[in-house]
């Protein structure tokens, strides 16, 4: 098969998905691979390490006026497409903006969409869920039933809600995993200072979203120090401004900021750290889930079903708008190495179930070509 690869991705987890899959295509040579790249995406791929039957195209910026853009970009990718004559087109997260003329099999992650239920939208004014939310998630169900007829998710909850949401039925589950940098990695400089002694780290990787909720840690901070618990630190991933906006200047010996990290790094960073925090209220599927049991650190996340469905009894729950409730956790693990060991034991058994990043690769392959075949 041809197949086209929009990796138009340009910050978060999805760019580490992306990037895991097309390093895992390199064992799959019977197909040739044509790979549009934002320059994101671009600047982590080692080229050099694929085969002849891969082709790169870094997408320009053709305007800093966003609607034009893609407008432009549209038009480009179109002429690429009748170039190329793709078999089928493939897209890790969407909407693209772009509709091809190949079938074309679109992950979903927008969980915002499906999770209505959320605490997230408890506190929006009206406004904002009107015009931020309502608006934008009616117009995302158009472009994805326009731009794709095939769609692939991480888990069989957001599947069955993607079919609701969508009015679709070829929605197909292919499980999330740990890229494959987390195995075998390379060692990297350490980030962070010197540990002083009983300090315990609270590692976030994530680009900064509203849901995430990263702002919790102020008052769960603020708790903390009133219960006279100076020696926890939390670890984040955050461009610089951003991390200026949300976070008090009081707390930054209490918060590192390492700033934004490619996705080889990822590893050694855990390695510096104890536990993975993620206090997300919105989620299809979060990659550090499965990155923290492989890398042995215990997960301390919301007490919400997508969680609870990729988690299972592997991680330590608190109710995500509580700061008083998430300190208490935080002290609960300060004080148990017990429970810090048997979280780790649970989630050496919790991550059988997301297969490999070959295997998910292999998945995705074989719904092209039964697409194809169609």
């Amino acid at each position: 098969m041809k197949i086209l690869i929009c990796a138009l991705q340009f910050k978060g987890g999805s760019i580490q998905v992306v990037l895991s899959i097309i390093n895992e295509l390199r064992k799959f040579p019977d197909n040739e691979y044509f790979i549009v790249m934002s320059k994101e995406v671009a600047g982590q791929l080692f080229i050099n390490d694929f085969f002849g039957n891969f082709h790169f195209y870094t997408v320009k910026q053709f305007t800093n006026n966003r609607l034009v853009n893609f407008g432009k970009r549209a038009k480009w990718l179109t002429q690429l497409e009748k170039d190329i004559k793709p078999d089928c087109c493939i897209s890790t997260s969407g909407p693209i903006y772009w509709r091809s003329k190949s079938p074309m099999l679109m992950g979903y992650n927008l969980p915002a969409h499906i999770y209505l239920e959320s605490p997230f939208f408890k506190g929006l004014p009206l406004y904002r869920k009107f015009r931020r939310y309502w608006i934008v998630r009616i117009t995302h169900r158009y472009l994805f039933r326009r731009e794709a007829s095939w769609y692939f998710v991480q888990t069989e909850d957001v599947k069955v809600r993607l079919k609701k949401y969508l009015k679709r039925d070829n929605v197909y589950t292919v499980s999330n995993t740990y890229s494959n940098v987390f195995k075998n990695f390379i060692p990297f400089d350490n980030k962070l200072p010197d540990r002083k002694e009983n300090v315990l780290r609270l590692l976030t990787i994530s680009a900064y979203y509203p849901h995430k909720n990263l702002e919790i840690i102020n008052p769960v901070l603020k708790e903390l120090f009133y219960r006279g618990i100076n020696n926890v630190v939390f670890v984040l991933t955050l461009q610089p401004d951003i991390f200026n906006k949300i976070f008090e200047e009081r707390y930054n010996k209490n918060i590192i900021n390492v700033g934004q990290i490619k996705s080889i790094e990822c590893p050694s960073l855990y390695n510096e750290c104890d536990i993975m925090f993620l206090p997300t209220l919105l989620e299809c599927f979060s990659a550090s889930y499965a990155e923290a049991m492989l890398m042995q650190k215990p997960i301390l996340t919301t007490n919400l079903g997508f969680a609870h469905s990729v988690c299972g009894n592997a991680a330590l729950y608190f109710e995500p708008m509580n700061p008083k409730d998430i300190a208490d956790k935080i002290e609960i693990l300060l004080n148990s190495e017990d429970l810090k060991e048997d979280l780790i034991v649970k989630g050496n058994k919790q991550i059988k179930q997301f297969g490999t990043a070959e295997k998910r690769a292999k998945q995705i392959l074989e719904l092209c070509n039964n697409i194809v075949k169609k």
